[in-house]
């Protein structure tokens, strides 16, 4: 039984690994403004699950360690509900921002919880306690407290995103929603405070269940919101020819255009992928509403017809339609950043000539990327 218990215990840790390197294989690169912070936290939640796991593993037969290490233990479980509501608000942007100060409070916590054991051990019956009874009780009541605490902010977050976002006509994050039930399964299972082994089960099998949720659904985001790329980087010589390098920077076999005349692999002017998408990333050209195929050719020097095609065998789309992408996502960017402006303010602000527009480039993607 206990090797069972043993057993299911591990499967978190074991999805927290799983699920964290998925997303840093997916991410390791290439990662846009709103992309990094969310990927950091996600990485902090499933690392705190990690050290967590690693902690109570190895002291399992360490009882005055256990004791000791048991504000670090508290800090952790906090830390990990903190992540995790940081982590959702990033999907349900609103006027009312991210407190940070839940970070500073979860160390705060951490470092009474450390004052409280040290004056304990100070007392003279300290010798005397059920030192395992301490530990568990002391566990128990962190976790019910903080995971309770939390599932209610992110009902309240959600409530409020959708009484925000209802005249926008905002998709409806369902994965979100599962997310918040999955929780609140979650909390209900650990206030109950029942050790059973079906009880277990089903705290393993909601635990697990979340990081598949959001393992998937930030794949299926990263799929929306950003251009294909595999791990290798497209250049243009300056004969129009276009190679692919991997990151070594050795050369594929099959050249993956060469349709242009006299293809010279030898030629000095290069024209990389990770050139332009610096350059769409720090200038942000795509914000005149008069960008057009002209400018960036313009800019890089290059013939117009050899952009054009780059552009198309790179990232799969005209140029009108790449152009468009990087406005959609400056529109995400902006919704994230200026809450008070309205979408048509922003919409115009990512370089959009209207708000119609706007609309057509979303139906526009959207169909694309059905076929």
């Amino acid at each position: 039984m206990e090797l069972l218990k043993y057993i299911l215990i591990s499967i978190p840790m074991i999805s927290s690994m799983t699920c964290g390197s998925i997303l840093l294989v997916v991410f390791y690169k290439n990662l846009s403004v709103t992309e990094t912070p969310i990927l950091q936290t996600l990485g902090g939640y499933y690392g705190v699950f990690i050290v967590l796991w690693f902690i109570d593993n190895l002291t399992q037969n360490q009882l005055i360690i256990r004791i000791s290490l048991l504000p670090i233990m508290f800090l952790l479980v906090t830390l990990s509900q903190v992540f995790f509501y940081h982590f959702v608000c990033f999907f349900t942007p609103m006027k009312k921002k991210f407190n940070y100060f839940h970070y500073v409070q979860a160390v705060f916590l951490g470092i009474m919880a450390y004052v409280f054991l040290y004056v304990l051990s100070k007392t003279e019956g300290f010798q005397t306690l059920d030192h395992q009874f301490l530990l568990s009780k002391c566990l128990s009541i962190c976790m019910g407290v903080c995971i309770t605490y939390y599932t209610f902010l992110f009902w309240i977050r959600v409530y409020k995103y959708h009484q925000e976002k209802s005249k926008f006509g905002k998709e409806q994050l369902n994965w979100i929603h599962l997310l918040l039930l999955g929780k609140t399964i979650f909390s209900i299972l650990i206030l109950l405070n029942n050790r059973s082994l079906l009880v277990y089960a089903m705290l393993v099998f909601v635990f697990s269940f979340k990081h598949i949720v959001v393992t998937f659904n930030i794949l299926q985001e990263k799929k929306q919101i950003k251009i294909p790329q595999q791990y290798k980087t497209n250049i243009m010589l300056s004969s129009g020819q276009i190679i692919s390098v991997d990151q070594m920077g050795a050369q594929d076999k099959d050249v993956l255009e060469s349709t242009f005349v006299h293809p010279n692999e030898s030629a000095s002017n290069l024209l990389t992928q990770q050139e332009i998408v610096t350059y769409f990333t720090q200038s942000k050209p795509y914000t005149d509403k008069n960008f057009r195929l002209e400018t960036l050719v313009n800019h890089f020097g290059v013939n117009r017809t050899y952009m054009s095609k780059f552009i198309n065998v790179t990232y799969h789309c005209n140029v009108s339609q790449f152009i468009n992408y990087w406005r959609l996502k400056e529109v995400e960017y902006l919704q994230k950043t200026d809450l008070d402006s309205s979408l048509e303010y922003l919409v115009v602000k990512a370089g959009f000539s209207d708000y119609r527009h706007y609309v057509r480039a979303i139906k526009n993607a959207e169909k694309r990327q059905r076929f």
